[in-house]
Parts: structure tokens; C-alpha cells; sequence
């Protein structure tokens, strides 16, 4: 059906030594929905995304893709999972030996099989997609940081993901350069991918999201619509963190 989760979470827990990291988290997401992850740091953000893509694994709890339940014990089945569940990552996680070029059409060539010039086309393609069309032989150490998470963005859209789970993706950013990386994610928005964000960016979520969660300590406090989370939460944890949020970073982020 149109409106089933194209990716559903279901009891997600991690546990570092005795410390819980993640209690049991259970959400999903539809096709061309963005739904934004806040709450302090520390709360679990980044492990439940790193859980959903198995960068880290989970100690219990599944992850259904389009109705399929994934085995990440199975290489096969997770590579190919992975290809379709891109992530982004705070610090970009370029290789620096290679040009902006060569960091999109790397996977392309190893993991896709494709022939080197269509590998080229569909890497200069994504660039160009994310305004870097004149900085494509440009080395990570040659680009800024907004330009090296635009490259990283690049290298994911250049999979075909179904879902995009981007975590912080402006946070290791100077303030002018938050921007032009926003401005890629709203177009990816408008054009209707499917994507799961971390973000302080208050105001690009109340604008853009379809539903924020808010998590602390390991749990989902509080999800709803941006305008009852941001406005009338009825958590008084989240009203709280929302307003300092807000006076952090105020209407212009």
C-alpha cells in the first residue's frame, strides 16, 4: 500500500558495557518523509541511526525495509541493504587521497560494477546535483567543510538510496557554510526523499520536517507534527529543550 513504512524500526537496544544506550526505540518512516531526531547530546541519535544502517549492531530489536526484515548477519543482504539506506555522517568521512570526483564514483565502480565512463557521468551528474560541478577534481584538503559534506552527500545520492540517514550533518560546520548544505537537503526534500535527521537545526525543521521525535536518554520522549512539538508540546522535558534550542540558535538557522 502507498502509505506503508518503507522502513520500520521496531525495539532497537544497544548497551555499552552497562551503560544503556538505546531502550528500546521503535519508529517508521514513509516514502518522501523527513522526520528529525532532536534532543541532547548523549541521548542516542547517532547509535539509533548507526543501529538502523548496522555501522553499529544492535543488541536487540529489527529493522524492516520495504516490508523485509533485514539479517545483517548475512554479508550479502546487508551490502545490499546498505546501498539503499545511505548515510552522512557529521565529519564527512571522505577519503582524502582521492578528488571530490573519485569519492562519488569509488562505489560506483567497486560495489556497482559500473563501466569507469558511466561511473564518471553519474558522479559528475551528483555533483553537479549538489553545486560542486566546478570543484570536481578538487582534493577534500582543496574544499570547506560545506563543500566536503555537499561531496558526501553526493557519494550517497549516487547510490539510488531509498532512505537517507544524515546524522548532524551541519554540526562540524562554520556558520556561514550551514547553509549551502541545508539548501541541498531542502531540494532533496522538495524531491521527495526519504530521510531520517539528527539536527539542532530548529528552524529547517519546523519548516521542513514531517514529524519530530524527540529523544533523551535512550528513549522517544515525545513525536508529533513540528508545530505541536515546537509549540505545544504537551512533554515538559521538551518544551524545555526546545526553548533552549531556540534561544541557542534563534530563527536564522
Amino acid at each position: 500500500m502507498e502509505n506503508d513504512p518503507i522502513l520500520r524500526i521496531e525495539d532497537i537496544k544497544k548497551a555499552y558495557r552497562a551503560r544503556e544506550i538505546l531502550k528500546g526505540i521503535s519508529l517508521s518512516i514513509s516514502k518522501g518523509e523527513l522526520k528529525v531526531l532532536i534532543g541532547p547530546s548523549g541521548g542516542g541519535k547517532s547509535t539509533l541511526l548507526q543501529c538502523i544502517n548496522f555501522l553499529v549492531m544492535p543488541d536487540g530489536g529489527d529493522v524492516w525495509l520495504e516490508g523485509r526484515k533485514v539479517n545483517p548477519h548475512r554479508k550479502r543482504e546487508l551490502y545490499g541493504y546498505r546501498q539503499q539506506v545511505g548515510m552522512i555522517f557529521q565529519d564527512f568521512n571522505l577519503f582524502d587521497h582521492l578528488s571530490a570526483l573519485q569519492n562519488v564514483q569509488i562505489a560506483l565502480l567497486r560495489v556497482k560494477g559500473m563501466d569507469k565512463k558511466s561511473a564518471r557521468e553519474r558522479a559528475v551528474a551528483e555533483l553537479e546535483r549538489v553545486g560542486l560541478g566546478k570543484h570536481i577534481d578538487h582534493y577534500p584538503a582543496q574544499l570547506s567543510g560545506g563543500q566536503k559534506q555537499r561531496v558526501s552527500i553526493a557519494r550517497a545520492l549516487a547510490m539510488d538510496p531509498k532512505v537517507m540517514l544524515l546524522d548532524e550533518p551541519t554540526s562540524a560546520l562554520d556558520p556561514e557554510l550551514i547553509g549551502e548544505v541545508l539548501a541541498v537537503i531542502k531540494n532533496l526534500v522538495a524531491n521527495g526523499m526519504t530521510m531520517i535527521m539528527a539536527t539542532h537545526q530548529i528552524s529547517f525543521s519546523s519548516a521542513f520536517a514531517t514529524e519530530i521525535i524527540f529523544m533523551e536518554d535512550g528513549l522517544i520522549v515525545e513525536q508529533g507534527p513540528p508545530s505541536k512539538i515546537l509549540s505545544s508540546a504537551e512533554c515538559a522535558r521538551t518544551k524545555e529543550f526546545c526553548s533552549k534550542i531556540y534561544d541557542l540558535h534563534g530563527e536564522g538557522n
